[in-house]
């Protein structure tokens, strides 16, 4: 009868150091470590699963390093790969077939696949303070839309545009922005996008453009980039009596990082097109601004946009300052 309990006894040891033995390991940046099984890791939280507690979820700015014992699906740098992960001796790497790793280039989930759809986005009001003789004020509601798979990544923007003054409404504009990039490669895409802005405000124009380009992000993976696209642009301008059309080549760079472990945002979207007609030398839209934090969700934001017409005749610029708060989802 002993030997039956020992051999059992020996069984249950053996069965729990096998399980220790394929457990993953998170290395912390305060040098705590903690061993489980991680079950996903994306652009904010690694979460892991340890034998003696429920889930925990780990922000992804205090991870150092970590490890798997067994062979998984990675997305790294958008290519799912079948590998085991070692730690690193460098904070916020891993080893991947002996190559050190940045973390923020790797996404893991049980489900990993090719077609996975990531969503993020942000609602936000804001109230501008425009820089002219009269001080307007405008009231701005707009939207931000991503969805991204390995392959494809959508935007979707979308603004409105509010202005009264001794409460006469002097705008009234409806702005949308949609952008698809084919990711060929971790550098390079292919963008088309589309642009539409209405004026409700007594005469009934409507404007729009088609673009199609190449793109390429000099560095950032997932929240953090650097993008600069060339784009061959057809433009339609609607106005009641007649529609004019004319065609240019456009530059932008758009721009996004964080600092602090996520509680601020710098971003920039640059563009100017340069039409092939000799009256207007370039059209400009610039946007400069930050967020930061108050919670996961909740943000305070500043942006400053210029937009820049230069012609033959007059050079006209339109510079406003805007304070908002937001949401991110």
């Amino acid at each position: 009868m002993p030997n039956r309990y020992s051999s059992l006894a020996l069984t249950l040891w053996l069965c729990g150091v096998s399980h220790h033995a394929i457990a993953d390991t998170v290395f912390l940046t305060n040098g705590d470590k903690i061993t489980g099984e991680i079950k996903a890791l994306d652009e904010q939280n690694l979460v892991i699963k340890p034998s003696y507690a429920p889930k925990i979820t780990i922000e992804r700015s205090a991870v150092r390093s970590f490890e798997t014992r067994e062979q998984q699906p990675w997305s790294i740098n958008r290519s799912i790969k079948e590998v085991t992960v070692q730690a690193s001796e460098l904070d916020s790497f891993v080893l991947i077939d002996d190559k050190q790793t940045p973390i923020s280039e790797l996404i893991y989930s049980e489900l990993l696949s090719d077609s996975d759809w990531h969503y993020s986005g942000s609602v936000e009001a804001a109230i501008d303070v425009t820089h002219n003789s009269k001080n307007t004020q405008k009231l701005h509601a707009k939207g931000d839309v991503t969805a991204e798979t390995l392959n494809w990544r959508h935007n979707l923007k979308s603004e409105v545009r509010y202005e009264t003054e001794d409460k006469t409404t002097k705008r009234n504009t409806l702005e949308a922005h949609y952008s698809l990039d084919y990711l060929i490669s971790d550098h390079w895409f292919l963008r088309q996008e589309d642009y539409y802005q209405e004026d409700k405000l007594n005469l009934d124009i409507r404007s729009y453009y088609a673009a199609l380009g190449p793109g390429y992000r000099f560095w950032g993976v997932n929240r953090d980039k650097l993008d600069f696209v060339l784009t061959y642009n057809h433009f339609w301008l609607d106005y009641q009596v007649f529609t004019y059309e004319l065609n240019a080549w456009a530059a932008t760079i758009n721009y996004k990082q964080y600092w602090f472990d996520g509680v601020l945002e710098t971003y920039a979207d640059l563009q100017i097109a340069f039409p092939d007609i000799p009256t207007i030398e370039y059209i400009s839209d610039s946007t400069f601004g930050l967020k930061y934090l108050l919670t996961q969700q909740i943000y305070l934001s500043f942006k400053y946009d210029i937009n820049e017409t230069k012609s033959a005749v007059q050079h006209s610029r339109d510079i406003s300052y805007s304070l908002g708060l937001g949401v991110n989802f």
